[in-house]
């Protein structure tokens, strides 16, 4: 497949829009295409994008030499019959097919002389024949976002889509109440407790409650 068909225009800005589908080959994605053109979008709204180019050079075996003296005796003969013609043409027509026959004849040689050479000469420098190409790992297929609900609708739920940036958000969930804890509160301030309560130095005392007055007397006494 040929990246770049009639009517191409090399270093044009990429299509903006939606990506509606990413696609591993291009008959996917133009097989998405056709669906939306049957669905009533128009197609100057759909862009086809091919991701990750790549080169690729598939390997073959080299012609065997008989091959290559078929196909040349057969170019030549053919530029040797258009030669004659020619020939034919500027003499009025004077023994045209001994013309034709050694026009043709001459020139099947000398593209046969000329193709085994070739192919000598290829053969030295590389043992194989390579035929280079260029794909893409991918294929998006974007659209104007004046159709993308259109689009969308009529080919419903598609790999690699992007979504809508007007999607609203998912409510976040509400935090759950906290269980509370069965560990006792530890003090703000002083030495902490032991898990079971009891202090971690020592032993706990009560406060004794303060001493009484004494009495009247004893104050008196005093005096």
């Amino acid at each position: 497949m040929s990246m770049f068909g009639p009517g191409a225009h090399i270093g044009s800005p990429l299509p903006q829009g939606q990506l509606v589908g990413n696609y591993r080959s291009y008959e996917a994605a133009t097989a998405a295409v056709d669906r939306a053109v049957e669905a009533g979008v128009d197609p100057r709204f759909l862009s086809i994008v091919g991701r990750d180019l790549r080169s690729v050079y598939r390997l073959r075996h080299r012609p065997s030499y008989a091959a290559v003296a078929g196909r040349g005796a057969l170019q030549g003969a053919f530029f040797g019959l258009f030669i004659g013609l020619l020939m034919s043409m500027m003499t009025a027509g004077q023994d045209m097919l001994l013309t034709l026959g050694s026009t043709m004849l001459l020139g099947a040689i000398i593209w046969v002389i000329f193709g085994v050479i070739g192919e000598v000469m290829r053969r030295r420098q590389m043992k194989y024949a390579m035929i280079p190409s260029m794909t893409a790992v991918s294929f998006d297929l974007v659209v104007d976002n004046a159709v993308a609900g259109q689009v969308t609708a009529a080919l419903g739920p598609q790999p690699g889509a992007q979504q809508p940036s007007n999607t609203p958000a998912a409510p976040s969930p509400e935090p759950e109440a906290s269980e509370p804890s069965s560990t006792p509160s530890e003090p703000t301030g002083g030495i902490q407790d032991l898990p079971d309560g009891r202090p971690q130095y020592g032993v706990r005392v009560d406060p004794k409650p303060d001493a009484p007055q004494q009495d009247s007397d004893e104050s008196d006494t005093s005096r």
